[in-house]
């Protein structure tokens, strides 16, 4: 057994062993009506020490929730979001900007999404880009290129 272990298990049985010599002195003064006994204080307890609190380390600070906005009614029709997912780059239609706040929002190791952009159709039925409201980092970081 490591000495240190073996020293404080002492130590906590010298420590209960003064405990019931305070509880003795107490009965003795009982005994007195009151009036104190001329003991001697024990020696520096451990338990009276004086110990430094250990300093909490504070929690990493967590980037705010990214809020999507409201699409613009007028010229927005939905949300196009691309991502990645398990390493495959994959693209998908959302109408409400919540689940993809979400998605955005919850740390999924398999998921990460790249880009969200308001869109709306053309004459001729295309969907265009009207704005992006969301980039994770430069697509030339990720490998991505456009095309």
């Amino acid at each position: 057994m490591n000495k240190q272990i073996q020293i404080n298990q002492k130590l906590m049985e010298r420590e209960d062993l003064l405990v019931d010599v305070f509880d003795l002195e107490r009965q003795i003064n009982v005994i007195l009506g009151g009036e104190p006994y001329p003991l001697t204080p024990p020696d520096d307890l451990p338990s009276r020490r004086k110990r430094k609190k250990s300093k909490r380390k504070a929690a990493p600070k967590k980037a705010p929730p990214v809020r999507l906005r409201k699409l613009d009614p007028e010229t927005e029709k939905a949300y196009r979001v691309d991502y990645q997912e398990k390493g495959e780059f994959k693209t998908e239609i959302h109408f409400d900007a919540r689940p993809v706040a979400l998605l955005i929002n919850t740390d999924l190791p398999d998921i990460r999404v790249l880009k969200v952009e308001t869109i709306a159709q053309d004459e001729t039925g295309e969907l265009q880009t009207i704005e992006v409201i969301y980039q994770s980092e430069p697509e030339e970081a990720l490998g991505i290129s456009e095309g």
